[in-house]
């Protein structure tokens, strides 16, 4: 398994349950400044003795509805990617693909996932319980409000949390922190007694 996946996987658990997304735009991506997606923004993480980067390459089109494609770069290599976007309600994300044995294997989640609910708002909860591709994501989402330090600096952010979610066999807890004009800081993965941490090393702002 990728060392990054975790932070993959985490991706494809808040899943929505409505199965309509708020009207867009379809000729301008919207802005949220807790997961900025300006092309050219890019974000520097490690995990253990692992780093990669998340990389917003371009803005295209999924169907209909304009995204925001973020490639994951490791050892020079794009290893995954997937597809963000903005609403009024929420960041969304269309499709997540990684390589794995030389083949591009996609997973899309119908309807999109909701990976961070807008305005983010302490105490706000959602809840999830739907499949993509034959997996199955159920449970409980609570949005909190935490300082954290890390390599890239301190922050004040918008905490993600589920203790209940259901992954098929799997169950686990997954805490996320956003920041404003940074996105993503820091996210935190048990499974069992297997913890695993994602942090940000470094920052870059598209334009």
């Amino acid at each position: 398994m990728n060392r990054f996946v975790p932070l993959l996987f985490a991706c494809l658990v808040p899943l929505v349950a409505a199965t309509v997304l708020p009207a867009q735009d379809t000729t301008k991506l919207a802005e949220t400044p807790y997961y900025p997606l300006q092309v050219g923004t890019t974000w520097h993480y490690k995990s253990g003795d692992a780093a990669f980067t998340i990389r917003v390459a371009r803005h295209e089109k999924v169907g209909d509805v304009l995204c925001a494609r973020l490639e994951v770069n490791r050892d020079g290599k794009v290893v995954a990617w997937q597809h963000l976007r903005v609403t009024a309600d929420g960041v969304y994300s269309h499709d997540l693909t990684e390589q794995s044995s030389g083949k591009a294997v996609t997973q899309t989640p119908k309807p999109p996932m909701l990976l961070l609910k807008l305005p983010a708002k302490k105490g706000d909860t959602w809840k999830v319980d739907s499949k993509a591709d034959g997996k199955t994501f159920r449970g409980t989402f609570k949005i909190d409000e935490q300082k954290v330090k890390v390599a890239a600096g301190d922050y004040e952010t918008v905490r993600v949390t589920s203790e209940d979610v259901e992954v098929n066999a799997l169950k686990p807890t997954i805490t996320t922190y956003y920041a404003k004009g940074v996105g993503m800081v820091k996210q935190t993965i048990r499974i069992g007694e297997v913890k695993t941490e994602i942090e940000l090393e470094k920052f870059e702002a598209g334009k």
